[in-house]
């Protein structure tokens, strides 16, 4: 054996003992246990109406999770997360309606696209901070909504309507659920293991304290950039999944409301928490789903927002992470 074969063997050898120790954790088994019943879901139900929840949850806890990689790491707080969204779902409708492209490489381009977008965004980032960043990306998320709904360039821009019969990823509910449960699930990965990289504890410096950042010689230009890269990438994908499950793009996927929908998933879940986001997510359309029928959903998370504000400033997964491994070892004898 050569070699460069050992190196690759050890290294996987490695990487299987990392996973195995990380299951025997408490969080890990808990993880598991999260991803078992997601997965047995179309056991229980192959009802189209209630896998779609779970399948518009997948896509907003991409998107959510997105927005925090972006917030909760380098403290870059965006009000127009939207932005990547919309960019995102129209590159991969315009490739799998007009060019009759399979959606997994057209998705790939809606997450380049956002995240190309997301340079030109974070650009002027470098200048402007907090409050009046916040307000800088909502503005700028408004304005490319009216440039869409323009009618004048609609011959560029598809005006008004959008796209529509946008091809869904499957016409198996079951199968569709699936699928968006994967890339869900691989994108929390990801963006997670991105966090608790060297990279991501050089986000959380910058987070922290961007002068001592950048005296103890960090480019915080370079990893600015890159963070608000990496967000978009994801957010573009959300917005692909969107728009292949919507089956149709309108100007409307531009608007700061599915900004703010973001914020309250990932206040719900927890600031810098990427599978807090995807909590926050599910705990989103689940309980939408139960009270559209009798109070506007927007109202009713708004009281929630507030409610988590106030009594849980951490959100919700953190804390009851912690409660529920008190139990455990309590339970076990620890």
């Amino acid at each position: 054996m050569s070699e460069l074969n050992m190196v690759k063997t050890k290294k996987k050898h490695k990487t299987i003992r990392l996973i195995k120790s990380w299951l025997r954790t408490f969080n890990g088994g808990l993880s598991l246990f999260c991803l078992i019943i997601l997965f047995c879901i179309p056991l229980l139900t192959q009802s189209l109406y209630y896998l779609g929840i779970f399948i518009v949850a997948a896509i907003f806890a991409i998107f959510a999770a997105s927005w925090n990689f972006l917030t909760g790491f380098t403290g870059q707080v965006s009000f127009g997360h939207a932005i990547f969204l919309g960019i995102g779902g129209y590159a991969t409708a315009i490739f799998v309606r007009f060019q009759d492209w399979h959606w997994a490489p057209a998705l790939l381009i809606g997450g380049i696209a956002a995240l190309l977008i997301a340079i030109l965004v974070g650009i002027p980032s470098l200048r402007i901070k907090g409050p009046y960043l916040a307000l800088a990306t909502m503005a700028l998320s408004v304005f490319i909504m009216q440039l869409f709904i323009n009618e004048k360039l609609a011959f560029i821009l598809f005006g008004e309507p959008g796209i529509d019969r946008v091809p869904p990823i499957s016409t198996d509910p079951v199968e569709k659920y699936l699928v968006y449960t994967i890339i869900m699930v691989i994108s929390i990965i990801v963006m997670t293991l991105i966090g608790e990289s060297k990279v991501g504890t050089i986000f959380k410096s910058i987070r922290e304290d961007e002068t001592g950042a950048e005296a103890s010689g960090i480019n915080v230009t370079k990893y600015k950039i890159w963070a608000f890269m990496i967000s978009g990438f994801f957010a573009g994908i959300a917005g692909g999944l969107f728009a292949m499950h919507f089956r149709n793009t309108t100007p409307m996927m531009f608007q700061p409301l599915y900004s703010f929908y973001a914020i309250i998933m990932t206040a719900i879940g927890g600031i810098a928490i990427i599978s807090g986001s995807a909590l926050g997510a599910y705990i989103f359309f689940i309980l939408e789903a139960f009270l559209i029928d009798l109070w506007d959903p927007v109202f009713i998370f708004s009281i929630i927002l507030i409610i988590i504000l106030r009594f849980a400033t951490r959100g919700l997964l953190r804390p009851a992470l912690e409660r529920l491994k008190e139990s455990y070892d309590f339970i076990i004898g620890r």
